[in-house]
C-alpha cells in the first residue's frame, strides 16, 4: 500500500504530506488505514471538514498501460464495501467518539479528532441560541427612527441581534449589511442604557477600513437629541481585522484567551463572515464570554474561506425555513404586523436568528451587475446569455477571448485604462492620496495566479508595456520601483498595521523626493511605509478573485484563464462580479465562463445533519 500510495503522488493523486500525515499514525502494515487516512487529509486540504466513508475510493482513467498494475490496485480498493467495520477494528486510532482518538468515525464520516471537537463545539453555541423578549415599545420607537416603515427585514435583522447571543445576517453586495452595523450598535446602547463593550471587526483590512468609515459617518449625522455624551463613549472607535482583535498569530492561531482570561465583551460585530473557516470560527466562540452578543454578516453565495470548512454557508442552509410560531408571533407586534407567515415554508428553530436582506440599495432595480449577479446565483445560463445580448445594459460586458489576436487586445485594453491612471497621476505627483483613490476607479481581477491568464504574467506584460511606451515616469531611479506603482501586501505585519489583501501604491514624498508606499486605513486616514520595511508584497494592476475578497472598486475587468481547473467555480465569477459597483468587463471563452457557473463548490461536514438531530432528538 505505501508503495502504491507514493505512486499516485508522483503523479500528482495525492501530495505527499498526506502520506506522510498518515504515517505519523500509522505503520506501514497497516494498509487500509494508511490509505483511509491519506485519502482523509487530502479532503481537508480540499476544504473539506471531513470526508464520507462512501468516497474512500479513487475515481481515475488511466490511458497510459504503464499504470495497469495502479488501475488493477484502484479497482480492488474500490470494492471495498465494509469500510466502517474495517476502520473500528483500529480501536487505538479510530474511535465513534466516545473516547478521544485521533481519527473519529462519526455519521459515516471520517474526521479529524480536532476537526470534529471543533463542528460539535460549533454546533453546541448555535444550538443553545434561545432568544430573549424585550419591551415592545422601547424598541419600536428606535427602529420607527432608525429605519422606513417598508425596510421590514432590516428591522427583523436588529431584532434578531437583540435577542439572541448569535444572530446572522445575509445578504448579496448592497443589500444594507454595513449599514446595518452601525444601526444595530445604536439600537444595542439605547436598549441597553450602561457602559457597553462593543466590538467590530472584518474578515480582511480593508473591509475593516470600510466599516469604520461608515460607522463614523452614521453616528456624525445621528441627531444630538437622540444620543447622549454618555452614550456615546459605547461607539466602537475602529473596526479592526479579526486576527487582531483575537491577537492571533500570523503563522499560528494561539492567542492569550483562555477559559479564565475571555474575550469580555457585550456585543462583537464580524462582517465579510463567508471568508471564516471552522477553525477561527471554533477560536471565536471559544473566545468569547457566554453572555457576549456575537453578529455573523455576510454574504453566503461568495467563496468560501481558504482554509478547511464552508461554515457560513451551512449555518445559512436553515434560511429556507421559516420562524416558529412563539417568535413570529412576538415579531409581529414589534413591526406592526408587518410581516405575513409564508405557509409553504417548514418552522425551524434555527432560523429565527437568521435574517435574509433582499432590497438593493447599491444598485438601481434595472442594473445590469444586479441582474447578472442573480442569474449567476441560481446558475441561470439562459438569462445570463439574455442580458449580455440584451442592449438594455450599458455596464456589462463580455469578450470572447479564443486566440491570441483577443488576448493581445485584451492586454491593450488593460494598459489604455492604466494610462488614464498615469495620466491623471503625472499632473498629482504629490497628490499621494488622491492617486490611490484613482488607482481604486479601475481594477483586474483574474481567477488564477500563473499562466498568461494570471496575474503574474498579466501584472509584467502592462507594466513591461507602460515602460515600453514611456507612460510611467522613471526620473526617480529605485530599482524597479517608480510613482503610481501599485502593490497588494500578501502577508500581515501587525507591527505596521497592514494585513493581506491591503493595497497601497507608491508616490514621491516632497520632503525628501524618495518613494514611498501609502495605504489606505481607517477613518479615512493613511499609513506610509518605506519600500525596505514593507512586508511580503505582490504588483497589483491584477490580483486574484480570492485577494479581491472584502473590496469594492468602481470598475472591474474579470479574467478566466483558457483552462478548466477546479476553482473555476458559480461562487468565484459571483464574489468577482460582485466587486463592481459601477461596471464589469468578462474576459474569458464561453466554454470556460458557462462551465464555471455549472460548478459549485461542496464542502464536506455534518453541520446540517448535526443541527436537524439535535432540535428532533
Amino acid at each position: 500500500m505505501y508503495n502504491f500510495l507514493k505512486k499516485l503522488c508522483k503523479i500528482k493523486i495525492i501530495r505527499l504530506i498526506d502520506l506522510y500525515f498518515a504515517l505519523i499514525f500509522v505503520s506501514k502494515k497497516q494498509k487500509l488505514l494508511m490509505f483511509a487516512i491519506t485519502l482523509l487529509s487530502n479532503s481537508i486540504g480540499k476544504g473539506n471538514v471531513c470526508l464520507p466513508i462512501s468516497k474512500l475510493y479513487l475515481k481515475i482513467v488511466f490511458k497510459n498501460k504503464k499504470y495497469f498494475s495502479l488501475l488493477k490496485k484502484i479497482q480492488e480498493i474500490n470494492k471495498i464495501t465494509n469500510w466502517e467495520k474495517i476502520l473500528l477494528s483500529y480501536k487505538d486510532i479510530v474511535s465513534n467518539g466516545e473516547k478521544i482518538t485521533p481519527i473519529i468515525l462519526e455519521n459515516n464520516c471520517l474526521y479529524l479528532y480536532k476537526n470534529w471537537d471543533e463542528e460539535n463545539f460549533i454546533i453546541k453555541n448555535f444550538t443553545k441560541n434561545n432568544y430573549i423578549l424585550i419591551k415592545e415599545n422601547k424598541i419600536q420607537n428606535i427602529l420607527n427612527f432608525l429605519f422606513k416603515k417598508n425596510e421590514i427585514l432590516q428591522k427583523i435583522s436588529v431584532i434578531s441581534s437583540l435577542t439572541h447571543r448569535i444572530s446572522i445576517i445575509t445578504g448579496s453586495p448592497g443589500t444594507g449589511k454595513t449599514s446595518i452595523i452601525s444601526k444595530i450598535i445604536f439600537t444595542f446602547i439605547k436598549i441597553f442604557s450602561k457602559t457597553l463593550k462593543i466590538k467590530v471587526a472584518a474578515a480582511t483590512g480593508k473591509a475593516a477600513v470600510r466599516l469604520t468609515e461608515s460607522i463614523n459617518e452614521f453616528f456624525q449625522n445621528i441627531p444630538k437629541e437622540k444620543i447622549n455624551e454618555k452614550e456615546k463613549k459605547n461607539i466602537p472607535d475602529k473596526a479592526t481585522t479579526i486576527h487582531s482583535l483575537l491577537k492571533l498569530g500570523i503563522y499560528t492561531r494561539k492567542n492569550t484567551f483562555n477559559n479564565t482570561n475571555i474575550l469580555d465583551i457585550n456585543l462583537l460585530i464580524i462582517d465579510e463572515s463567508s471568508m471564516i473557516d471552522s477553525n477561527l470560527m471554533y477560536i471565536i466562540l471559544k473566545t468569547l464570554s457566554k453572555k457576549s452578543h456575537l453578529v455573523l454578516l455576510g454574504d453566503d453565495h461568495q467563496l468560501p474561506s481558504i482554509e478547511y470548512g464552508n461554515i457560513f454557508k451551512d449555518l445559512c442552509y436553515f434560511k429556507k425555513f421559516f420562524f416558529t410560531q412563539e417568535y413570529f408571533s412576538w415579531l409581529k407586534i414589534i413591526i406592526n404586523n408587518q410581516i405575513e407567515k409564508n405557509i409553504k415554508k417548514k418552522a425551524f428553530f434555527f432560523r429565527n436568528f437568521i435574517t435574509v436582506l433582499k432590497h438593493n440599495y447599491r444598485y438601481k432595480t434595472n442594473s445590469g451587475i444586479n441582474k447578472l449577479a442573480i442569474a449567476i446565483k441560481k446558475g441561470n445560463i439562459i438569462r445570463i446569455k439574455e442580458l449580455f445580448l440584451s442592449k438594455k445594459f450599458n455596464n456589462i460586458h463580455y469578450i470572447n477571448i479564443l486566440n491570441i489576436k483577443e488576448y493581445k487586445l485584451m492586454i491593450h485594453n488593460f494598459i489604455n485604462e492604466y494610462e488614464k491612471y498615469f495620466i491623471y497621476l503625472n499632473k498629482n505627483t504629490y497628490e499621494s492620496t488622491k492617486i490611490i483613490n484613482k488607482f481604486n476607479d479601475y481594477q483586474i481581477i483574474c481567477a488564477v495566479k500563473n499562466g498568461l491568464f494570471g496575474t503574474n504574467e498579466i501584472n509584467f506584460l502592462i507594466e513591461e508595456e507602460l515602460f515600453n511606451r514611456k507612460i510611467i515616469n522613471n526620473n526617480i531611479k529605485n530599482n524597479n520601483w517608480y510613482i503610481g506603482r501599485p502593490i497588494i501586501i500578501t502577508q500581515n505585519d501587525s507591527f505596521l498595521n497592514l494585513f493581506n489583501g491591503d493595497i497601497g501604491v507608491t508616490y514621491l514624498d516632497k520632503s525628501n523626493q524618495k518613494l514611498k508606499i501609502k495605504f489606505l486605513l481607517t477613518n479615512k486616514k493613511y499609513t506610509i511605509v518605506d519600500i525596505k520595511n514593507l512586508p511580503a508584497y505582490e504588483i497589483a494592476y491584477a490580483i486574484t478573485v480570492h485577494k479581491s475578497q472584502g473590496s469594492e472598486f468602481k470598475n472591474v475587468s474579470l479574467v478566466l484563464p483558457n483552462k478548466l481547473y477546479p476553482l473555476l467555480t458559480r461562487e468565484l465569477i459571483y464574489t468577482a462580479i460582485t466587486r463592481a459597483k459601477k461596471n464589469i468587463t468578462i474576459y474569458s471563452s464561453e466554454l470556460i465562463f458557462y462551465n464555471s457557473i455549472k460548478l459549485k463548490i461542496k464542502r464536506y461536514s455534518n453541520i446540517k445533519k448535526k443541527i436537524i438531530n439535535y432540535k428532533n432528538n
